[in-house]
């Protein structure tokens, strides 16, 4: 096993004290994260009544901008059936997306034919894992990390290989030299999460220069989940990988889910090489046929007035950190590790206290819905992720008061 990695087995990355033996099917030796006991712990506690916050859901609190809903309100009014749209999306959309990619990722070699529209960023994963892997593939992981992307791997029968992300002055960031230390033979994909999830951590332009050098030198395609890209915040922004190899061998996941506040609408896109593209087609003809075709008009609605949207969620994202960070420095119990983009960030337990247990707690004592770091790999266990995102400055400075009452 490498210093800094471990090539883990699907079994192991994803497994704890409640696997399913009797179960005949591939899932039997996983098992659903942390995160699912405390959401149904909670759904039981609201109806008893009690008063929760969450700070669990990793959402952007804001309504859809009007453009996105008035799309949808004139699709609905056209008459005759409503049926599937092409497999890669409506045309209009995957132009709307390049266009996207150009003038705000500095993508120039974007264009709508390399462009797949989506069920959200988490089938556009699943989309672009099956289409440039075989069965027995390594493909590299930075944890603690997104935790549906290990399932993604897990079913494609791929071996994930977890590479620990550093802390340096006091914010999560990504080590080249770790990724070189677990680059195998068997190596065939990195998986770039920036901003990172659950962490926060942005990847500076160099590491992403050097990351495409990398892949490029060892032939191995590199997908950038870039979910979260148009939320950072100063002095920090992302660098797309499509963007400095426009030729390479990358796959680009998109959301609108957090971006546009289009969660409930399951959209997004892939974006990478014609030829992978083409080959997709056939993952997702198999799993979804298409994007819903209302949410594909939402996604246009919303992308008319992004730079309004975004520069307005930006500045309230940066106000509800900042309370946040400001309530959990005076927590004893917590420290915050400040994320320099995405709706959410990392506090590490003191007293290295179990992580789960600590979250039970804070659901049974505070009302407060947190979710265990341990979800996010072996990496992530004595920390909890607490989304700001999703609630107004009022509420997380009311989560704050209980936590420190709590202790």
């Amino acid at each position: 096993m490498h210093p800094l990695a471990g090539s883990v087995s699907p079994e192991t990355s994803l497994c704890s004290t409640a696997m399913n033996r009797t179960w005949p099917g591939r899932t039997a030796p996983w098992i659903r994260p942390p995160i699912a006991e405390i959401t149904r712990q909670a759904a039981h506690y609201r109806t008893q009544g009690k008063d929760l916050i969450d700070l669990g859901q990793a959402i952007l609190g804001l309504a859809p901008a009007e453009n996105a809903k008035q799309r949808v309100r004139d699709y609905l009014e056209i008459p005759g059936p409503q049926s599937y749209s092409p497999d890669p999306g409506l045309p209009e959309l995957r132009q709307a997306i390049a266009h996207l990619l150009i003038h705000r990722k500095a993508v120039s070699a974007a264009c709508a034919e390399r462009v797949m529209v989506t069920c959200g960023a988490s089938q556009a994963f699943a989309n672009a894992l099956f289409t440039v892997t075989n069965p027995g593939d390594e493909i590299i992981t930075f944890e603690p990390g997104y935790f549906d992307h290990n399932y993604a791997i897990a079913m494609a029968s791929c071996r994930q290989v977890p590479v620990a992300l550093r802390l340096r002055e006091n914010s999560y960031d990504f080590d080249l030299e770790a990724v070189v230390s677990a680059l195998t033979p068997h190596t065939r994909a990195i998986v770039l999460v920036s901003p990172a999830n659950p962490t926060g951590a942005v990847a500076c332009p160099s590491f992403v220069e050097r990351l495409c050098d990398l892949c490029r030198s060892r032939d191995i395609w590199l997908l950038s989940d870039e979910t979260y890209d148009l939320f950072t915040f100063s002095p920090y922004s992302t660098t797309s990988p499509a963007a400095v190899d426009p030729t390479g061998k990358m796959m680009v996941l998109g959301s609108f889910s957090k971006t546009l506040g289009l969660a409930g609408w399951r959209i997004g896109y892939l974006y990478g090489p014609e030829p992978a593209i083409e080959e997709a087609y056939k993952v997702q003809d198999s799993l979804v046929v298409c994007a819903s075709v209302a949410s594909q008009h939402a996604a246009l609605g919303a992308l008319e007035c992004l730079d309004s949207y975004v520069s307005f969620a930006r500045q309230e994202l940066t106000k509800r950190k900042d309370t946040l960070v400001s309530v959990l420095r005076a927590v004893s119990s917590l420290r915050p590790r400040m994320p320099r983009g995405a709706t959410f960030l990392l506090a590490t337990l003191e007293d290295q206290q179990d992580d789960i247990a600590f979250c039970h707690r804070l659901l049974a004592e505070a009302g407060v819905i947190a979710v265990p770091g341990s979800a996010f790999g072996p990496h992530g266990k004595g920390t909890i992720r607490l989304s700001f995102g999703n609630l107004p400055c009022e509420s997380i400075q009311k989560a704050g008061e209980r936590i420190k009452k709590m202790g």
